[in-house]
């Protein structure tokens, strides 16, 4: 090895929103295992660092986080099981309060009012965690050892390839090579599918509105007119996000009443927003239980069991091996707070419907008895088809009833939110959405067949999970209650449909027979699924269609393998594999392009959760270190000889 400084390890990291800029914290931290050499870093993306597209401290105020304030962290805590150094740092609320007391100076007036109020149970604003992320980022830089330094490209990564020891990252305008690639880009849109693109000509031909799935603040609605009628298809988060762009980003607002509801006040710049979906009605509140989400012991699906499924040489079925086990926590968690809060329920005790639980299958007769002799009024007992599909078999004759319903069905629902712990109904949903934790435990790497994994786990309850477990700030749902009555958003009804026709959108469901809805414009308003071969990353896509990766194919026993849309990479630290199966050391994936190898790569890391998150990017960071030493170890060697 040559003189400390006289050799140099590059590292790029493509993408520079969160996942990026914690590989950048977590190779400063491991900087000992560079000690001797240098390291230089660079950073591309097309967005400025720190919060990237999706977290741009740029966006507006109104848009909210899902996540609580104390959970969103960009840093290690003692919690985080990794080889490399814990490096303490605050986490979002933390932050708030240093921006609040004055630790931490801020040039927006807003940032710091939001920071005056805040609470680590609240549900923040993406853009103040903008502010946080890009704070993160600066606070990097100034912790940087002397051995190391940092250059941000604000350019878009269109290509990678090998070269011999090297790899060459290109962009439009220029070419660089580096010891070491961590692709890192996060959320990329897609290219447009068929219906997609025949939406996309008919509006250009009509003189029409159409908005293909993408994050909210990257889309266009300038051209969308006041009072125009838009069909919303899709309501879960990017729903809320939009909803919020086209009112209160247009001048309007919102005023408490005595009794807690609200009215909504247009500008006059609002369109009419038709909002549908499969479900028919939007993502449920968050509850508000007064403090951070609360976590209910397993009973069934326990960490004992789950560890023991993992260890089972097979491939699991996800309704067979791990939804009997998830739906009796739930069940459990149910009719705990239902027996404290409303004892006059039951004419059997709570210890009946446990052993019930204990001795029978769900939805088995032998439960079905339990649970009629416990809680004799059906109405009181849970339905997880119900919650999950509260409008199916459901049809309505005019219009107006099913408006009716739709506005009655926001208010119990806001009213459960506001219950909290005494809701029986959304500590249930807290437990149903604590099963993803085993979810993303057991389904790495093909962990469920790929029938099990497209159906039940992509297919359904990535779904059911997040619409009762993931959706909304309880504030979301009385706004939207009051937009409904302002006529501002109209329902439109489940299993929507929309059709094209005589110049115009033309929406509508089966569950209203005759009611069709002229509109247009059509916002899609959900993100694209991640498909490296069909993003709208040329990154991504090259790597797929010259080799240098491949798809992740999940085994599916007796049939074809289910295609993903996941880059391969091997086991921790996940190097990417390449067309012909060989292992691209050097090359390192992390993040949303490996979702369905992985599961749930959207979740940020929570603090004091030992998070995935923080342990992946510490793994890449110290592989990417001791692959750049070894790199250029060996090509000093070569020139020597």
């Amino acid at each position: 090895m040559t003189e400390a400084g006289a050799a140099t390890i590059r590292i790029a990291i493509v993408g520079a929103g969160p996942r990026g800029i914690s590989v950048l914290e977590r190779l400063s931290a491991n900087s000992a295992l560079a000690q001797g050499v240098s390291t230089n870093v660079t950073l591309f993306d097309p967005f400025e660092p720190g919060g990237g597209r999706v977290w741009a401290s740029a966006q507006p105020q109104h848009l909210l986080m899902n996540t609580l304030c104390a959970d969103a962290t960009h840093f290690t805590d003692r919690s985080v099981q990794c080889e490399g150094p814990i490096v303490e740092g605050p986490n979002l609320y933390e932050w708030s309060r240093m921006v609040a007391n004055g630790t931490i100076e801020t040039v927006e007036t807003g940032i710091l009012a939001e920071s005056s109020r805040m609470e680590p149970h609240r549900h923040p604003s993406r853009k103040i965690l903008g502010h946080y992320l890009e704070w993160c980022y600066d606070k990097d830089l100034e912790r940087l050892p002397e051995n190391f330094t940092v250059a941000f490209e604000q350019r878009e990564v269109t290509g990678l390839r090998r070269v011999g020891a090297r790899t060459i990252v290109e962009t439009e305008s220029e070419t660089y090579e580096f010891d070491v690639v961590v692709i890192a880009t996060g959320h990329t849109d897609s290219l447009p599918n068929k219906q997609e693109a025949a939406n996309l000509d008919f509006a250009a031909d009509h003189g029409l509105y159409y908005g293909l799935p993408s994050n909210p603040i990257s889309q266009d609605l300038s051209s969308i007119q006041p009072g125009s009628v838009i069909a919303v298809r899709g309501l879960g988060m990017n729903f809320f996000d939009y909803v919020s762009l086209l009112t209160e980003g247009r001048g309007g607002r919102f005023v408490e009443e005595a009794d807690g509801s609200l009215t909504y006040l247009p500008s006059g710049q609002e369109p009419i927003l038709l909002a549908g979906s499969r479900r028919g009605v939007p993502y449920r509140a968050k509850g508000l239980f007064g403090q951070m989400t609360p976590q209910f012991a397993a009973r069934y699906l326990t960490p004992a069991i789950v560890e023991n499924l993992a260890s089972q040489e097979r491939q699991l079925n996800f309704l067979e091996d791990l939804w009997p086990l998830a739906v009796k926590d739930a069940a459990y968690t149910y009719y705990r707070v239902l027996s404290e809060q409303h004892p006059e329920y039951f004419a059997g005790t709570f210890g009946d419907i446990v052993d019930g639980l204990d001795s029978f299958n769900w939805e088995s007769a032998g439960m079905e008895a339990v649970l009629a002799s416990a809680v004799p009024n059906q109405q009181h007992r849970i339905d997880f088809g119900a919650m999950d599909k509260p409008l199916a078999g459901k049809t309505f004759s005019t219009y107006d009833s099913f408006l009716d319903w739709w506005k009655t069905d926001l208010a119990e629902d806001y009213e459960e939110a506001v219950n909290g712990f005494h809701s029986a109904t959304k500590c249930a949903a807290v437990a149903i959405g604590a099963a993803r934790g085993a979810i993303r435990r057991l389904a790495r790497y093909g962990g469920f067949t790929g029938d099990s994994y497209a159906k039940d786990v992509q297919g359904w309850i990535r779904g059911f999970a997040g619409s009762v477990a993931s959706g909304p700030p309880a504030r979301r749902i009385n706004e939207l209650k009051a937009l409904v009555e302002a006529e501002i958003v109209c329902p439109l009804g489940p299993d929507m449909v929309v059709e094209r026709s005589d110049g115009c959108f033309k929406a509508f469901s089966p569950a209203i027979p005759g009611i069709v809805h002229e509109c247009v414009g059509l916002l899609e308003a959900h993100l694209p699924g991640n498909h490296a071969a069909r993003s709208s990353s040329s990154l991504l896509r090259q790597i797929v269609e010259d080799g240098t990766g491949r798809l992740f194919q999940i085994p599916n026993p007796g049939q074809e393998p289910f295609i993903s849309g996941a880059l391969e990479v091997g086991h921790e630290p996940y190097a990417l594999i390449a067309a012909d199966g060989t292992s691209q050391e050097g090359i390192y994936v992390v993040g949303v392009p490996l979702e369905s190898i992985h599961w749930g790569t959207q979740l940020g890391p929570l603090a004091h959760t030992n998070s995935r998150f923080l342990r992946d990017n510490d793994a890449v960071a110290r592989a990417a270190i001791n692959f750049g030493r070894t790199n250029i170890a060996a090509l000093e060697s070569a020139q020597r000889a």
